[in-house]
């Protein structure tokens, strides 16, 4: 028997005998000895301490040869008596498996404190210890403490027995004794499992081996001790992490799984959150909806609401076109010769619904052979939009278009609801009167109207469609806060002069202005009305009654063939002389154009932006555009000669700097008629880029192959042509959609675009400064 002292457990004692007499025996003196010592008596530790190492030692190195035998016998008494005991509380989770033997299980290993030596006390009480049937528990759970007081049981008296404490004593200080000997609970390294009966336990069985005691959970001794082969009794750990050092690391999404359903509330709620800020999120973005305003009546028709009456059009390639909607009273009778009045008073508009299924009548003109087409009652314009929607507004394309003031309108400016919907935008194009009846600047005409003025009338007619465009188009889907005013050719010319007048502020934001013309009005109205007198004289006509009771006939053929002709070809030596006394249709009469349209453009800051451009071959005459015709050098060189650029000694120059073909003359001819004067007016302003479509469409750059590119209307064929049709479209959309050209340089340096297949920015266009110089340009450009 061995006595010694247990840190922070007391004295104990240690039977090493293998005979079980001897154990008996020395029951007696354990307790006496233990006794003593917890009493303080006897001989002092320090020489107690040392016999029982010399006693130790004597005792190991007899009983060296029965250990293995006694070990094996010892393991089998344990082992059925844990059984018994298992089986009598009904609570063994797992038996030892019998199928296989230790030596084919993997060896786990287990933290120090695990393993029950036999004979080892594990209480923390510093009482004696006392005979077998009064140990507390070894390994400081309930069901060991059971099984060995079974084992007291057999080998004490029954008037010893009377002396043992309780079995729920003994439970409850075994336990605390074990507790206080861990320093880190196994719970904080290991999972925690339950069983049927809400007891926790830390897994299977098994062969381990040793680690550290702080590795222990303080529910392990909630089960029984499994006993091995060398009589030690194996404590349970948890079977999915047998031990924090050899244990493979769980997969983290396993890991993450398993968390998850640990915490499965706080993961559904989690979840309820985030989709409701994700539903939240996307209401906000879309926003409220408004219902829909368009109505499908039997399939291809829609309606929308006017100031002036409902309106029903016709649903095309996807998106809606309304044809011919009423804009201004018609200029009929005592209205001829009279500026557009808008729809205002009731009795000029409709109680039915208006049916703009159909294109009205464009307003009376001269055709390409001389003829006269249209009708007076033409104040009409078409809308196309590809969604009829009070949200998100488009933007609106006011399209003016004509190849002269006197005829070719709309020309090529012909949109539709198919572009509407592949642009996404709002196109307007209104029908304005021309020629004779839009711009005739005459004394009678002056003297009826108050105050006295006369001409302009076309213009007031677009004024009058972008009046109408304010008031209606959000009913059409469009936003009137961006109205863009896109001019092509005699229609640039009009849109430059309503460009920072008084009666046009706020009816459009941005300006495109392609093929226009750079000579504007200039003379004032008496001086125009005297020049018109030639007119008065040959329709025989004194009054505004008279001109206003003859028939449309007889005013068209009444206009003498001057006023018809245009500015085909090259400058001419009689143009020098004829300069102060030709036809201008245009006019300062004081109610619309008060001043010159450049000292408008120089004087402030402009209220709107602009963009200028034209094509390289913009002033062509229509007879050189035939693909029919040819013409050799020798022609050419004729031809330059003979005009006023021969008269002036500016043949040779021109010759040189053009080539002596066809194409080389037509690009002669535009750029003293077109390019160069519209480039001088673009560098009035720093902020106006200018662009040249040099794409050919076939042999040259006709004056519409720009907007025949933007519309769509340009049949590409080769990669080239594909190319510019591409950069026109983007340089125009990006324009209308943001109100900048990305291309074009800031500073105003590079200010010229060229738009070949791609847009390039240019410091400037070729000899342009020389005619500029020489005082060809601008003098010489076209007038209308």
């Amino acid at each position: 028997m061995v006595v010694f002292r247990v840190p922070g457990r007391g004295y104990c004692c240690i039977c090493t005998s293998s005979n079980e007499n001897d154990r008996a025996r020395l029951k007696p003196a354990n307790r006496g000895v233990a006794s003593h010592l917890n009493r303080g008596g006897g001989e002092p530790r320090s020489g107690i301490v040392e016999r029982q190492s010399t006693t130790v030692e004597r005792i190991m190195s007899q009983g060296d040869q029965e250990k293995s035998m006694d070990k094996k016998e010892i393991a089998e008494e344990e082992r059925e008596k844990m059984l018994n005991a298992e089986n009598t509380k009904h609570t063994v989770s797992s038996t030892a498996p019998d199928s296989e033997s230790e030596e084919q299980k993997p060896k786990k290993k287990i933290p120090i404190g695990g393993i029950k030596m036999p004979g080892f006390c594990r209480t923390k009480s510093k009482e004696p210890c006392k005979d077998d049937e009064s140990k507390p528990a070894d390994s400081g759970d309930a069901e060991v403490t059971e099984k060995n007081a079974k084992e007291n049981e057999q080998n004490v008296s029954s008037e010893k027995a009377a002396n043992t404490p309780s079995k729920d004593a003994k439970e409850k200080e075994g336990r605390k004794g074990f507790l206080d000997a861990i320093k880190l609970p196994l719970v904080s390294v290991f999972p925690r499992k339950k069983n049927k009966e809400g007891e926790v336990e830390l897994g299977t069985t098994g062969a381990a081996g040793l680690a550290s005691v702080e590795t222990l959970d303080d529910g392990a001794g909630d089960k029984n001790p499994v006993g091995s082969e060398d009589g030690m009794e194996t404590v349970r750990l948890d079977g999915d992490a047998p031990d924090a050092i050899d244990s493979p690391k769980q997969h983290f999404l396993i890991a993450c799984i398993a968390v998850a359903r640990r915490n499965l509330f706080v993961l559904v709620a989690t979840l309820c959150i985030l989709l409701s800020v994700v539903i939240i999120v996307c209401v906000a973005c879309v926003g409220p909806r408004k219902a829909s305003t368009q109505p499908i009546k039997d399939g291809n028709y829609v309606e929308a609401v006017t100031s002036c009456g409902p309106v029903q059009g016709v649903s095309e390639d996807g998106a809606f076109a309304f044809r011919g909607i009423p804009y201004a009273v018609p200029p009929l009778e005592n209205r001829r010769w009279q500026p557009a009045e808008p729809l205002r008073r009731i009795e000029r508009c409709w109680t039915d619904t208006y049916l703009a299924h159909n294109a009205s009548e464009v307003c009376v003109q001269r055709d390409a052979s001389g003829g006269t087409i249209g009708s007076e009652n033409c104040l009409h314009l078409d809308v196309f939009t590809p969604e009829l929607r009070y949200d998100s507004p488009l933007p609106v394309v006011v399209m003016i278009g004509a190849e002269t003031l006197t005829g070719g309108s709309p020309g090529v400016m012909h949109p539709s609801a198919k572009l509407a919907r592949v642009r996404d935008m709002v196109f307007v194009r209104p029908n304005f009167r021309l020629g004779i009846f839009g711009f005739l600047a005459a004394e009678p005409l002056s003297r009826a109207t108050h105050p006295p003025t006369s001409g302009n009338y076309g213009l007031s007619d677009i004024i009058a469609a972008l009046q109408w465009v304010q008031l209606n188009i959000e009913n059409f889907g469009g936003n009137k806060q961006s109205v863009i005013l896109w001019g092509h050719r005699a229609g640039g010319t009009l849109v430059s002069t309503l460009v920072g007048i008084r009666r046009t502020k706020d009816l459009f934001s941005r300006v495109w202005i392609s093929s226009g013309s750079a000579i504007f009005p200039g003379r004032d109205l008496e001086d125009s009305e005297k020049l018109n007198d030639q007119f008065l004289n040959s329709i025989k006509c004194s009054d505004a009654a008279c001109l206003r009771g003859k028939s449309v006939e007889e005013l068209m053929d009444s206009v003498p063939d001057t006023w018809y002709s245009g500015n085909g070809g090259l400058p001419e030596a009689r143009e020098a002389t004829l300069r102060d006394r030709r036809h201008e249709w245009l006019v300062l009469d004081r109610a619309i154009l008060q001043e010159p349209v450049g000292r408008t453009w120089t004087r402030e800051e402009l209220p709107v932006k602009i963009v200028m451009g034209t094509t390289a071959h913009a002033g062509a005459p229509l007879k050189y555009l035939n693909s029919n015709t040819t013409l050799n050098s020798t022609q050419v060189e004729k031809l330059v000669r003979e005009s006023l650029l021969g008269t002036s000694g500016l043949a040779e120059e021109a010759l040189k700097r053009y080539n002596a073909t066809l194409k080389g003359l037509l690009s002669m001819i535009s750029d003293i008629r077109v390019i160069c004067p519209l480039l001088t007016v673009a560098r009035m302003r720093t902020t106006i880029p200018f662009y040249v479509a040099t794409q050919p469409r076939g042999q040259f750059a006709d004056p519409d192959s720009d907007a025949a590119a933007i519309l769509g209307s340009f049949a590409a064929r080769t990669p080239a042509e594909k190319r510019h049709v591409s950069a026109m479209q983007q340089l125009f959309n990006y324009y209308v959609w943001h109100g900048e050209v990305p291309q074009a340089d800031s500073n105003g340096v590079k200010r010229v675009l060229i738009v070949g297949q791609d847009t390039l920015p240019e410091l400037d266009y070729p000899n342009c400064d020389v005619w500029i110089g020489k005082d060809i340009v601008p003098a010489y450009g076209r007038i209308d």
